[in-house]
């Protein structure tokens, strides 16, 4: 199926899935639209707020074409039969997205560090070593088919969420006014997300994990993961992704938007 045609076939499809990714193509363009906002209202004079609008802007984007292309990369299914749902190229857009989010995560503790006079520097360090390997941990993954590579790589950005929620609750004791409540809401949502993430999203790679003799080998993997797509209009296919896709592309986008205003 052509791009053109992918969107008239959407009638057809169930309506529940209808909503959902007509939920996740105005969350795109809502983003889009707020980090233009904030371009335009920082006024950016430091290298701080530039470095974080640079970051958030490739992260906004490419989270808004992943909402738009959505794909489960193991199972090589995606919505749309166009290259643009290729699950290699979503994975790599993924990749480098996660990274510019992890950037802004150490930037971002940095700046804190500076604003409230507090010793924060040793979470700041521990945010990119963390993501490259769940990014390197999710590529296994996805090369070779073992969904506990997904299982790791969750148990990781879980990891990642409750170093965050400490540092934002140690730092709103330092902080007044409506900057403290930001940083304290900061807390727990993150400290949430991360009982959420082992709750849901990493039982539910163990659950899929299949242990075998043979996965795919990484350069097979490579290959597969370029050509091979399936595409799946059935919300039943959709279900068990909507809910981690939408927090994703919505309360993690807006966390790097958040992080330009600092």
């Amino acid at each position: 199926m052509r791009l053109r045609s992918c969107f008239t076939f959407a009638k057809t499809i169930n309506p529940k899935l209808t909503l959902w990714i007509g939920s996740l193509a105005a969350l795109a363009a809502f983003n889009i639209g707020l980090w233009i906002w904030i371009a335009r209202a920082a006024s950016p004079r430091t290298p701080y707020p530039w470095a974080q609008l640079l970051l958030s802007g490739v992260y906004v984007c490419v989270c808004g074409f992943r909402s738009l292309f959505p794909r489960v990369d193991l199972e090589r299914v995606c919505l749309w039969d166009t290259w643009l749902s290729t699950i290699l190229l979503g994975r790599t857009a993924a990749t480098i997205a996660e990274l510019c989010f992890a950037l802004q995560c150490v930037l971002f503790v940095q700046r804190l560090s500076d604003v409230t006079g507090m010793h924060l520097d040793a979470g700041a360090r521990a945010f990119m070593p963390l993501v490259v390997v769940a990014e390197l941990v999710c590529w296994y993954a996805v090369l070779s088919l073992n969904h506990i590579g997904h299982a790791i790589e969750e148990s990781l950005w879980a990891l990642m969420m409750l170093i965050l929620s400490v540092v934002l609750g140690a730092a709103s004791f330092a902080a007044h006014g409506p900057f403290r409540l930001m940083l304290i809401t900061g807390c727990l949502v993150y400290g949430v997300g991360a009982g959420l993430t082992i709750a849901f999203d990493v039982r539910m790679y163990i659950r899929r994990w299949q242990p075998r003799s043979a996965y795919l080998t990484l350069a097979t993997g490579l290959v597969d993961s370029r050509r091979r797509r399936h595409p799946m209009q059935t919300w039943e296919v959709w279900r068990e992704e909507a809910p981690w896709m939408t927090l994703y592309f919505s309360v993690g986008v807006w966390t790097s938007l958040a992080m330009v205003l600092l």
